[in-house]
């Protein structure tokens, strides 16, 4: 921020949780606050407090770091360093004039009661302030393409003036959605997956099904990074052994069906994992058509029976979404790293199954565990 060094609070903003009822709001409203304040201590931002002030949360501190780790709480639509003065006209004067010394070129004040008991409305206080930089400074004023934007919210007995609004990614704060098991491979879908389901709300138990060292090396390396965005939550990674059933299964004859085999298996142990743990769902990276288990009909054969829910965030993106996204979190130059091809995909995979057919496979290879859910449905 240009006036770092006369900065004393930080203004946070939320959206979606200003829509729920009165109660919930008041929940995710306080782990928001819990997960500022977490995020903060785990990245030794030096801060004195966070409060609520009517739909806004202010953070008391003069760190620069605040601005980094702030955009990685989910929750967060956006943020400003502020000076925070009494809801006072001069000391708005002040406040603005200090601002706007730091900036040439034109400018505009925008103003915004967030409670009513200003004296003056919006456009008076605007007015007044924007005049009194103009004489003593002498900017123009331009309200349609300024050079800087002088922002001034009014709380209560409370003003918070800044020229900057940092966007953040939004979302609900993790933690107030429940807990999800997510099937995070090194590649670049299953993290961009689990980000979009951190995003709301849910806290996310990563399980990598391993088929070779170098991908679980690529896996604990896309947790380190998702674990950034965790805060409030627990992020304990699991890793599965699986090649050697997946070797059995290509022993035995199953070599065009592998890839629903092992999609099935890792959705099968998925679920008792998520069961043992007290998980909800479980989220995957799938794409619908992007490879030969991502059909539709694949999908279905996969999933069936199945008692947990399977969440599919990316099902209608194609890959170029992907790929933009996993750039933005900072997943993708992992995953182009560790993206190798799988050793067990067969020249011609089966594409298009029926739970029927899947059926005689899975009891010819010896994969009876995979139709385990199905007992008694």
């Amino acid at each position: 921020m240009r006036f770092v060094e006369n900065f004393n609070s930080l203004i946070v903003r939320y959206s979606e949780i200003g829509l729920k009822s009165s109660q919930v709001r008041r929940e995710m409203e306080k782990r928001l606050i819990k997960n500022l304040e977490k995020a903060y201590r785990s990245e030794g931002v030096n801060f004195i407090q966070v409060l609520k002030r009517a739909s806004r949360i202010v953070v008391y501190t003069s760190d620069p770091k605040v601005r980094e780790v702030t955009k990685l709480v989910f929750g967060v639509k956006s943020y400003s360093p502020t000076l925070e003065t009494e809801a006072d006209i001069e000391e708005l004067k002040k406040a603005s004039l200090s601002i706007a010394a730091k900036e040439r070129g034109s400018f505009a004040v925008r103003v915004r009661r967030i409670t009513k008991n200003f004296p003056l409305t919006s456009i008076e206080t605007a007015r007044l302030v924007g005049s009194v930089i103009k004489e003593q400074i002498g900017r123009p004023v331009d309200l349609t393409n300024p050079n800087q934007e002088i922002f001034i919210e009014l709380i209560g007995k409370k003003a918070y003036v800044t020229d900057e609004k940092i966007s953040g990614y939004g979302g609900l704060p993790v933690g107030t959605q429940g807990q999800v098991l997510a099937l995070i491979s090194s590649g670049i879908d299953s993290p961009v997956a689990a980000w979009l389901i951190m995003r709301r709300g849910a806290q996310v138990i990563p399980v990598h099904f391993k088929k070779t060292d170098e991908e679980e090396e690529g896996f604990m390396r896309l947790v380190s990074v998702l674990k950034k965005f965790s805060y409030g939550a627990n992020f304990k990674p699991i890793v599965v052994k699986h090649a050697t059933a997946l070797r059995k299964y290509l022993e035995r004859g199953a070599r065009e069906w592998i890839c629903l085999l092992c999609k099935r298996r890792m959705l099968v142990l998925a679920n008792k994992i998520a069961n043992q743990l007290g998980a909800s769902a479980i989220v995957t990276g799938d794409s619908l058509g992007q490879v030969a288990s991502q059909t539709l009909e694949n999908l279905e054969v996969e999933t069936h029976c199945l008692e947990k829910p399977v969440l599919r965030p990316l099902i209608g993106m194609d890959k170029d979404d992907i790929v933009k996204m996993a750039k933005k979190i900072g997943t993708y130059d992992i995953s182009i790293v560790y993206d190798v091809t799988c050793p067990f995909v067969p020249k011609k995979p089966k594409t298009k199954s029926r739970w029927d057919k899947f059926l005689k496979v899975a009891r010819r290879v010896g994969a009876d565990d995979l139709l385990d859910a199905c007992k008694g449905a």
